[in-house]
C-alpha cells in the first residue's frame, strides 16, 4: 500500500481539480477582503463628511448663541427640519462634544446661550442616560458631561458616584460635586470608602484653589479621624495649604499612624503650620520613621528648628550615610547663622567628606 509519504503519493494528491479549488478559495478570500475594505473607508469617508456637515450646522448655531442677546434671537436657526439631523445618536454626541469644547472658552451669557442650546436639542437626555449605564466609561462620560453643561439639578444622583467601586467613575463625580458646590461639596469625604489617588486630590486641590477657602473646622476634624487612610492624607493636605492651625494637635497624633504616608504627609503639614514646640516634635519622631520619613523631617527642620535641635543635628552629621550628613549640613546651613562656621570647622577637620559637602550646599544657596 502506497503512502503520502513518498514523492509520487504527494503529486497524486495534488490533482488539477484541488488546485483549481484552492485557487478559486485563494480569489475569493481576496475579493472578501478587498470589499470590506472597500466598505470601510467608504463608512468611515461617511462618518468624516457627516461629522463636518454637523459641526458646520453647529458653528452657525454657536455663532449665533454668541451674538445674539437673547434666546429668541439665536432659536430661530433651530429649525425643524435640522433637528430630524440630530435623531441620530451618533450626530447627537458630535453635538454634546462640540457644544462642550466651545463652553470652555466662554464666560457669562454667551456661555449660558450654550447651555440654554443644549438643553433645547434634549442632548441632557443622552448624558443623563450615560450616566445610567452599566458600563463603567459611558458612566464617567455622562457625568462629565452633565457637571460641564451645568446641570445641577441632578447633583443629588451625580453625588452617590462619589464613592463608586470605579476609579473613574468616582473621580468625575467628585470633580462634577466640587464644581457645583465648591468646597461644601466635600461633604463626600465623609462617607467615602474608596481610595483617593495621589493624582485625584491633586485634580481636586487644583480644582478648589480659585474659589474663597471656606472650610469647616468641625468637619475637618471629622475627616482627620476618619478610617480612611485617603481621606486622613487629603484633610492634612488642606490643613497645610489653608493654614489650619487649630488641627496642629490632630495632626500630631497622625504621627503614631502605622500607614507611612499619612505620617509622611502629617510632617509636612506640621511643618506648615509649626508652633513651639512642632522641631521638638519631629525630632523625637525622626528614629521611628523610615528613611524617606526622615529624610522629609531634615528638609522641614530649615524653618522651624531652634536651638534646641542643634544637638540632634550636629549628632546626625556624624550619620554613615552621605546623603543623610548633605541633608543636615543644608539644615545647619540655612536655618541657623552659626551654621556655615559650623560647617567649616567640619570640613577642616575632615576634608572628606565634609569639603565637598559645603561647597555643594553654598552652590545651592548662590
Amino acid at each position: 500500500m502506497r503512502t503520502l509519504g513518498t514523492r509520487d503519493s504527494f503529486f497524486d494528491f495534488i490533482t488539477a481539480d484541488r488546485l483549481y479549488f484552492t485557487a478559486f478559495l485563494f480569489l475569493f478570500c481576496c475579493a472578501c477582503m478587498i470589499v470590506m475594505i472597500y466598505v470601510h473607508l467608504y463608512r468611515k469617508k461617511r462618518r468624516y463628511f457627516n461629522r463636518q456637515y454637523i459641526e458646520s450646522i453647529l458653528d452657525e448655531w454657536i455663532g449665533a448663541a454668541i451674538i445674539e442677546p437673547s434666546v429668541e434671537g439665536w432659536h430661530v436657526h433651530v429649525t425643524p427640519e435640522l433637528l430630524d439631523e440630530f435623531e441620530k445618536e451618533h450626530n447627537r454626541q458630535i453635538a454634546i462634544d462640540q457644544l462642550i469644547n466651545t463652553k470652555k472658552n466662554l464666560l457669562g451669557e454667551a456661555s449660558e446661550n450654550i447651555v440654554r442650546l443644549y438643553m433645547q436639542l434634549n442632548l441632557q437626555r443622552d448624558s443623563y442616560k450615560k450616566m445610567k449605564s452599566l458600563i463603567w466609561h459611558k458612566k464617567a462620560k455622562g457625568i462629565y458631561e452633565l457637571y460641564m453643561m451645568g446641570q445641577e439639578d441632578i447633583q443629588d444622583e451625580i453625588f452617590k458616584y462619589t464613592n463608586s467601586q470605579n476609579e473613574y467613575v468616582r473621580m468625575e463625580a467628585q470633580t462634577a460635586i466640587i464644581g457645583f458646590q465648591g468646597f461644601k461639596g466635600l461633604t463626600f469625604l465623609g462617607p467615602l470608602t474608596e481610595s483617593l489617588v495621589d493624582w485625584q486630590q491633586i485634580k481636586l486641590i487644583e480644582q478648589l484653589k480659585p474659589l474663597d477657602p471656606d472650610l469647616n473646622a468641625a468637619q475637618l476634624s471629622s475627616w482627620l479621624h476618619s478610617s480612611n487612610d485617603y481621606v486622613i492624607v487629603f484633610a492634612l493636605k488642606l490643613a497645610e495649604i489653608y493654614q489650619q492651625f487649630y488641627a496642629h494637635d490632630i495632626a500630631a497624633q497622625k504621627l503614631s499612624s502605622s500607614n507611612d504616608r499619612v505620617r509622611r504627609q502629617a510632617i509636612l503639614t506640621l511643618a506648615n503650620i509649626a508652633g513651639d514646640h512642632t522641631a521638638a516634635l519631629l525630632v523625637a519622631q525622626y528614629a521611628k520613621e523610615t528613611p524617606q520619613n526622615k529624610k522629609v523631617i531634615l528638609q522641614n527642620l530649615t524653618s522651624i528648628a531652634t536651638d534646641n535641635e542643634l544637638p540632634f543635628l550636629l549628632q546626625e552629621l556624624e550619620n554613615e550615610d552621605d546623603q543623610v550628613k548633605l541633608d543636615v549640613s543644608r539644615v545647619l546651613y540655612k536655618g541657623y547663622s552659626s551654621g556655615s562656621e559650623l560647617l567649616a570647622q567640619k570640613a577642616q577637620q575632615s576634608p572628606a567628606p565634609y569639603e565637598a559637602i559645603l561647597k555643594h550646599v553654598k552652590s545651592e544657596v548662590v
